[in-house]
């Protein structure tokens, strides 16, 4: 004769039922961290290399592939902190890889054209820094492109491309003094070397500044200022913008920018909120707020 099956009480199951529901949004938290990049580890990498410091850009690139394994753009970043620290290999595998997933990449293709000509010479020349340091301009990082024109001129004092393109980067970092001592001296060594002198005209306007200063002139001070590294500087002109025109939402989101740079979560949160109240949909702002709340998660005591 077979035991009879004892059906469990109806409490129980309920009681199971609601455990069962109550871990559930756990269970979602813990899978959608485990499972999606942190956005910061990017970016991170990218300002770690643009301090030259390179071991600590590979790490944050790394752990940003261990969730995103398909990124090209980390593995760049990977490959040309590699070769900032001579590890020529290393360097060159990592920037394969990325013209594997990316093969229409100019950027990869140009850093590769660099590391095979410096692995294969015994000290890279000074075309090959200057040529990575077009490059570095062309992906807008202008401060790494500074020091790479810099090692090329260090080689060949008298490199009037060298000097012209540290002109340009200095145009857009904001700092006009060394925009035009270097397009100066570009035009010292070549006279009619005709984008100095445009490089040279630009810097003076610039310097000189708008007759009555604009919200836009001002903005455009306040972007500067954040490819500079000048955060707090940044976040007075973008400030400033608003007095002259209200309802500025690009002003809005280069405060959240610079907030969250400056470890300013609150901040940062207000700044992209009106940014998107403003301008619904304003993709900058939308990400700017997502890297806001998640600063301030982890700044909370019990957060992670």
């Amino acid at each position: 004769m077979e035991a009879p099956q004892i059906s469990p009480p109806l409490w129980l199951l309920t009681a199971w039922l609601a455990i069962a529901l109550a871990a559930w949004p756990v269970v979602q938290r813990e899978w959608s961290r485990r499972n999606q990049a942190p956005p910061d580890d990017l970016v991170l990498s990218v300002k770690l290399f643009q301090n030259r410091q390179y071991p600590d850009a590979i790490a944050a690139a790394q752990r940003y592939l261990r969730r995103k394994p398909g990124s090209a753009e980390a593995l760049i970043n990977i490959g040309i902190s590699y070769a900032n620290m001579g590890k020529w290999d290393d360097a060159i595998s990592a920037t394969q890889h990325a013209l594997l997933i990316k093969p229409d990449s100019q950027l990869a293709w140009n850093n590769l054209r660099w590391m095979l000509a410096s692995r294969g010479a015994a000290h890279p020349t000074a075309e090959a820094y200057q040529e990575q340091a077009l490059s570095l301009y062309q992906a807008g990082n202008f401060r790494a492109c500074v020091d790479m024109a810099r090692q090329a001129l260090k080689l060949y004092p008298q490199y009037t491309k060298a000097f012209n393109l540290l002109s340009v980067c200095h145009l857009n970092l904001g700092m006009f003094d060394d925009a035009i001592a270097n397009a100066r001296e570009a035009l010292r060594i070549e006279p009619d070397f005709q984008l100095a002198r445009n490089n040279l005209k630009q810097a003076i306007e610039l310097k000189a500044g708008p007759s009555t200063p604009t919200a836009d002139s001002y903005l455009s001070s306040s972007v500067r200022n954040y490819r500079a590294g000048f955060m707090r500087e940044c976040i007075d002109d973008a400030r400033t913008a608003l007095k002259l025109q209200p309802g500025l939402a690009a002003a809005y989101n280069n405060i959240a920018a610079c907030s969250n740079d400056l470890g300013m979560p609150d901040d940062a949160i207000a700044a992209a909120t009106e940014a998107l109240r403003l301008q619904p949909g304003f993709q900058l702002a939308q990400n700017n707020l997502k890297v806001a709340l998640e600063l301030k998660a982890k700044q909370t005591p019990g957060r992670k």
